[in-house]
């Protein structure tokens, strides 16, 4: 008994320190939130028979820090919002990390190439759609972009003219920790997250834009490390217990 309750131990513990090890691997990874291991007791006939991992739930409720962003393009949000993205295929992902540039074909992308979502200018319900700025207007050239805090995307042009081009869209959920997470910094809605509500910064939850900045992981270094301390005794406790039995199970054997 006490062997297998020890294994179940080491598996859950395995995984604790994976989570808190990816935890500070990502302390400075931008969007990215913190996870933790959950756990549960597991009683069989009425008898504790040790614990079980319920695997991880990120901490996406806690805000990072707002800090400068390598771009003035750059967006972090304050709020429980998401920045709303779409793949190659069209599929619809979340996210925090708010890098923001322009590809050669004009669409608003953030560092890993996904497209920011939003609506066209003086528009603000509806569908949501990638947000692509027109190269020329009139004879002019695109001579630059600029994103206001309220995610306004203005485009100038060296004709003088200057034009919003759409509104960045953000993203709420009912159930924002049943997001599913595809790495740690973008999410995918689940039947158990809801269904996104779009809307504009600075409206209801979604929560306020900061221009040329970003929202830095909300990793908690000195949390993580007393976390890890805990769970290495805790794995040298289990793997006692297993040495243990091995030596009891070892003499019984010579005995007989």
């Amino acid at each position: 008994m006490s062997f297998t309750i020890a294994i179940r131990g080491l598996d859950a513990v395995s995984a604790q320190l994976n989570t808190i090890s990816n935890n500070i691997a990502n302390a400075d990874t931008v969007g990215y939130k913190s996870g933790r291991e959950n756990f549960s007791a597991l009683y069989v006939n009425g008898a504790g028979n040790g614990v079980l991992d319920q695997g991880t739930q990120q901490s996406l409720g806690t805000n990072g820090a707002v800090v400068s962003g390598s771009s003035s393009l750059d967006l972090a949000i304050s709020g429980k919002g998401f920045f709303v993205l779409q793949d190659t295929s069209g599929s619809q992902k979340f996210s925090r990390a708010g890098y923001v540039q322009v590809d050669k074909d004009g669409f608003l992308v953030n560092n890993s190439g996904l497209q920011y979502k939003g609506y066209p200018a003086n528009v603000t319900t509806g569908p949501v759609s990638p947000i692509r700025v027109p190269q020329t207007r009139d004879n002019g050239s695109l001579s630059g972009i600029n994103l206001d805090e309220k995610g306004n995307v203005q485009a100038t042009y060296t004709n003088g003219q200057t034009e919003t081009i759409g509104q960045v869209a953000l993203a709420s959920f009912a159930n924002m920790d049943q997001l599913q997470p595809e790495d740690g910094t973008v999410w995918r809605a689940t039947q158990a997250s809801g269904a996104p509500q779009f809307g504009i910064a600075q409206t209801g939850v979604l929560g306020s834009l900061h221009n040329g900045s970003l929202e830095s992981s909300n990793v908690d270094l000195t949390s993580e490390l007393v976390s890890l301390m805990s769970a290495q005794r805790n794995y040298q406790a289990n793997t006692k217990v297993i040495s243990t039995d091995s030596s009891m199970f070892t003499a019984l054997f010579q005995a007989i």
